[in-house]
């Protein structure tokens, strides 16, 4: 009876792509009983035997390209004049024009194919994997002065829509005189911009509505400052300090009329009738969610506490940079609570040390969960804050606000799993968490659908170097060697990425970066290696003839 327990355990673990398939038809677990959850949470495994394995060169049309959409079926494209969007069809890897393709190249059982040996291969195999959908021309016209910022993209409703973002620069505008006393907190050290955002209909190839917002400041690279949950859209102003609210409904964007930040919801606005009035030296109230944080920190003095006063003390000693501080960033963690991150208004006599001893101090950092529909202030944390810190760790996922569709997994963060592994232990001592806070906190808040759900990025699955690929979507160095990913369980080498440098490291010399644009569940890789202006691109895809050597060190 043991052996047989022994040799159902056994089994139950194996790498073998049969056996999984065999022990997917039993009905039964690793745990030896009857399966409780989803029939795509068991496939989980089935990741670690298929996997992206065979690296190929690769030419492309010239575009920018984006990303996938949530469910895979089509990927985006930017024209090299950003005025165009394009939209490609995925065929799938196993797809009988790019299987009949690798046939003919014989591409043998090698991870890296040498793509100087078939050219044909390289030249042909993009078109064999996406095929040209949707040619878009958002930007004639009138638009014709804007082009599309190509590091900006948020989904909606699974795919159907996309909004995207073009915006143009503005030379020599002056801000209005009523939009210092309309936004008191107005942060004019900024270059300013138009901006013009489109919702497009992927299934039907069209544009459905389109928003300009003029002589503004936003930050569009990898969705910094506009942040999506359901329907509702925040899109954040640094000029104004003041977040747009709007409602995605059928693809048309419905704004809502009181804007967060300047004043609260009832409060009635009356411009000043006389402009010279007002000089750089009229003292403008604070701004309403200030007036909150304040009145916030204020309550939570205890009068019964021996340290009452001292507490009193620094209250008073932060009111200043406080009323100085500016949003940088925000994020909607559900349709009514943001959470904003505050930090020090940048002075105008800031000049760069040109000696420093030791390295640089961070900049001062306040966190504060305010809730729309209430117009209160739930929650302020400093940066060094360990109730802030346990917030990261037990509801990161939650605020990353991104699910696979075909797994329903989240996306497996290698700093969440260190976070996990490391500092969710009582036995630390109070200094130690608190550096750990103040390196994990600046993590929030999380940049709108920032991060790939691809499974063959699974921390807990596949151990990697998270320096040189994770799923957060920004580029890394390029590595010397390969990218090796092992499974956690036996620590059997399961694929590798060859996206080695194509230079020797230089110093002085500008660094080769790579990006990677990952399928949400296939086994598909696009690697984009750029030095200088040159560009090299590299497909990672499954082939079951190719074999991964296990090397040990």
């Amino acid at each position: 009876m043991i052996l047989e327990k022994l040799a159902i355990d056994q089994r139950m673990q194996t790498q073998n792509l049969v056996h999984m398939l065999q022990n997917r038809e039993s009905g039964y677990t690793r745990h030896n009983k009857l399966s409780q959850s989803a029939p795509l949470s068991y496939e989980r495994q089935f990741y670690k035997a298929i996997t992206p394995c065979l690296t190929i060169g690769i030419s492309i049309p010239p575009v920018y390209l984006r990303k996938f959409t949530p469910d895979g079926s089509k990927l985006l494209a930017f024209s090299h004049d950003q005025r165009s969007c394009i939209v490609y069809t995925y065929k799938g890897v196993g797809s009988e024009r790019f299987g009949q393709l690798l046939s003919e190249a014989n591409v043998g059982s090698g991870e890296t194919y040498n793509v100087n040996i078939n050219n044909q291969l390289r030249s042909t195999a993009f078109d064999k994997l996406f095929e040209t959908k949707y040619v878009l021309r958002l930007c004639n016209g009138d638009t014709a002065r804007y082009y599309l910022h190509r590091e900006f993209s948020i989904f909606h409703e699974d795919g159907r829509y996309v909004l995207l973002a073009g915006m143009c620069i503005l030379n020599g505008c002056n801000i209005p005189v009523s939009d210092y006393e309309r936004y008191p907190d107005l942060f004019d050290k900024l270059d300013l911009f138009s901006y013009i955002f489109f919702v497009v209909d992927l299934q039907h190839g069209i544009v459905t509505d389109e928003v300009q917002l003029p002589q503004d400041s936003i930050c569009l690279s990898h969705n910094h400052g506009i942040s999506m949950h359901g329907h509702t859209i925040a899109i954040l102003s640094r000029l104004r300090q003041a977040i747009y609210i709007y409602e995605l409904v059928d693809g048309r964007l419905i704004k809502h009329e009181h804007e967060i930040g300047p004043r609260p919801r009832e409060c009635a606005f009356q411009a000043v009738e006389h402009p010279s009035m007002l000089d750089v030296n009229t003292l403008l109230p604070i701004s309403h969610i200030k007036q909150r944080v304040l009145s916030f920190l204020y309550r939570q003095i205890q009068q019964d506490d021996p340290q009452t006063g001292q507490k009193y003390i620094e209250f008073y000693k932060n009111f200043d940079f406080i009323e100085n501080m500016i949003i940088e960033k925000m994020q909607l963690v559900d349709s009514d609570l943001l959470l904003l991150r505050y930090e020090e208004r940048p002075k105008d006599n800031d000049v760069a040390p040109m000696l420093t001893t030791g390295e640089p101090q961070p900049p001062r950092r306040l966190y504060v969960f305010y809730c729309m529909t209430s117009e209160d202030v739930s929650g302020v944390y400093q940066d060094d804050s360990l109730e802030l810190l346990q917030i990261v760790v037990q509801f990161y996922n939650k605020m990353c606000n991104v699910r696979s569709l075909q797994t329903g997994d989240v996306p497996s963060l290698p700093t969440h799993y260190f976070m996990r592994q490391n500092y969710v232990n009582p036995n630390k001592t109070i200094p130690f968490m608190r550096q750990a806070a103040l390196r994990f906190n600046p993590s929030v808040p999380v940049s709108t659908q920032s991060f790939s759900t691809s499974p063959y990025l699974n921390y807990n699955v596949f151990n990697y170097d998270d320096r040189l690929v994770s799923p957060l979507e920004r580029p890394k160095p390029c590595s010397t060697e390969p990218i090796i990913f092992r499974d956690r369980v036996s620590n059997l080498i399961k694929y590798r990425l060859n996206t080695k440098a194509r230079r020797p490291h230089n110093a002085l010399a500008p660094r080769e970066l790579c990006a990677f644009i990952c399928h949400p569940f296939e086994p598909l890789i696009i690697s984009i290696q750029k030095c200088m202006h040159v560009y090299d691109y590299k497909l990672h895809i499954y082939n079951h003839g190719t074999t991964v050597e296990q090397f040990y060190n």
